[in-house]
């Protein structure tokens, strides 16, 4: 079965949950006269949380079955012996000292929690979901299900520091409270109902939370964006912004925005510092990988407003070395042709080149230049148009524009004719595809991501090409 994150959260005590299938999923028969913690002998991992953590921060480790420190009522199993040292690395490591590398020892001294208490099973709820953690008051963290520890596996990792630091982030929260502009950025569509069916993962990312669980609660949802900055890292926040609606887009940056300027005004911590801190624990000790970077895309270059110009001149060389593609070839040249037509004395009139011009991520600026005699000024003639990017599919759509009034300028009238029988049904009746072109200029070579274009959809041989100019 598949399993997602959930959180719970109530006053002071926050709960990291995680929806399982069943309670026979785990062991929870187990002879519990092994765990008296009245009787138990001292061992080898004793001595490592003294010294790790006893000594140097004031931290008590429970790990032997404290039965009143959790909920009497649920079915609970204690941690294997084995578990615990792995448990607690994962917490000195991810957690406590790179707070203490970032931020000074005063500072994790100071507000860290004073106990860590662990549970080799989830504590179930009554939705079948199982808390993988809990925090009071600052004083005190659970940390649950930690007999399904497993470190070689980079995810089981991530998950694990997810709730540690979405836990403390409460705790900081209690001691400098959230900025008020935080809230009203999606405080239409918090939800308090978050377990509900229609509260997918899809439908909150629409809405510009990080996860469903965000949507719980504005403290939640600050939780959250910490935690998932932190652990899953920057390019994954990227690409997760890259991939939502365009409504949700600022909302997302703005709650960054806020968590970063937080963590530095009120304890001047560099929230990239710490990032970088807890992404390199991440790599060095438990082998995990940043996801591919989608937003190295033309898409999303085009969306995030970062592309000025895409020119189109065969007469450049690079189309001799990489391709001048046939379809826009004839194109280009019937416009030439209809120049004449159009204006009977320009007999030796030329197109010189056609250009995207992106004035924004929503509207594009088609300009052909052209001659009105082989040796003279070069005039450009611009028609309008609207422009939709996904970046998901890279689908590209161009619908005539009536911007500024008119869909052309001035001197596009001259183009007029040729315009509106080549260009316009080839830019708007089609589907294309933004992407690096040709596809001769391969991921190896230096001139990758530096020229670039749109080819039909399901017709790659027919695009258009050209140097990209960034803004």
């Amino acid at each position: 079965m598949k399993t997602i994150n959930i959180i719970r959260y109530i006053g002071l005590f926050t709960a990291l949950s995680l929806l399982a299938c069943s309670k026979s999923d785990e062991n929870l028969d187990v002879d519990l006269s092994k765990y008296n913690s009245d009787t138990y002998v001292k061992t080898a991992v004793d001595d490592w949380i003294t010294a790790n953590l006893t000594t140097p921060f004031n931290i008590q480790v429970v790990y032997r079955f404290e039965r009143n420190l959790t909920d009497v009522s649920r079915d609970i199993s204690p941690s294997k012996l084995e578990t615990v040292q792995p448990t607690m690395e994962l917490v000195l490591n991810g957690f406590i000292n790179v707070y203490k590398d970032v931020a000074g020892s005063a500072f994790i001294k100071t507000y860290t929690p004073k106990q860590f208490v662990l549970y080799g099973s989830g504590s179930y709820n009554s939705n079948n979901s199982y808390n993988l953690g809990t925090a009071d008051g600052g004083r005190r963290v659970v940390l649950y299900d930690t007999n399904g520890i497993d470190l070689t596996n980079p995810e089981n990792a991530r998950r694990r520091l997810r709730t540690i630091h979405h836990e403390f982030t409460h705790i900081v929260n209690q001691i400098i409270n959230i900025p008020t502009t935080f809230e009203p950025i999606t405080a239409a569509d918090y939800f308090a109902d978050w377990t509900n069916a229609s509260n997918t993962a899809a439908v909150a990312k629409g809405l510009g939370f990080i996860s469903p669980y965000a949507r719980s609660a504005p403290g939640e949802d600050f939780a959250e964006m910490t935690s998932h900055l932190l652990v899953e890292g920057q390019v994954w926040f990227n690409n997760y912004v890259a991939t939502a609606s365009p409504s949700a887009q600022p909302k997302l940056l703005a709650k960054e925005r806020i968590v970063r300027d937080y963590f530095k005004t009120f304890f001047d911590i560099d929230f990239n510092e710490l990032q970088g801190a807890v992404q390199r624990v991440l790599k060095e000790n438990y082998n995990a990988k940043d996801p591919t970077d989608i937003t190295r895309t033309l898409p999303i270059w085009l969306n995030r407003n970062l592309v000025s110009t895409i020119r189109y001149q065969p007469s450049a060389a690079h189309y001799a070395t990489y391709g001048n593609p046939g379809a826009i070839r004839t194109i280009f040249n019937n416009m030439q042709i209809a120049l004449r037509e159009q204006n009977s004395t320009w007999t030796t009139g030329t197109i010189e080149y056609f250009e995207f011009r992106f004035t924004d991520a929503q509207n594009m600026v088609f300009s052909v230049a052209f001659k009105t005699a082989s040796n003279s000024v070069v005039y450009l003639a611009d028609y309008y148009f609207g422009m939709q990017v996904s970046n998901v599919t890279g689908e590209v759509q161009f619908t005539k524009s009536t911007s500024g009034g008119l869909h052309y300028n001035g001197n596009a009238a001259f183009l007029l004719n040729g315009f509106e029988r080549h260009l316009l049904p080839y830019l708007t009746n089609r589907v294309f595809i933004a992407d690096w072109l040709p596809s001769t200029i391969g991921s190896t070579s230096n001139l990758y991501r530096t020229f670039g274009g749109f080819y039909v959809k399901d017709t790659p041989s027919n695009y258009i090409y050209g140097p990209i100019v960034l803004k």
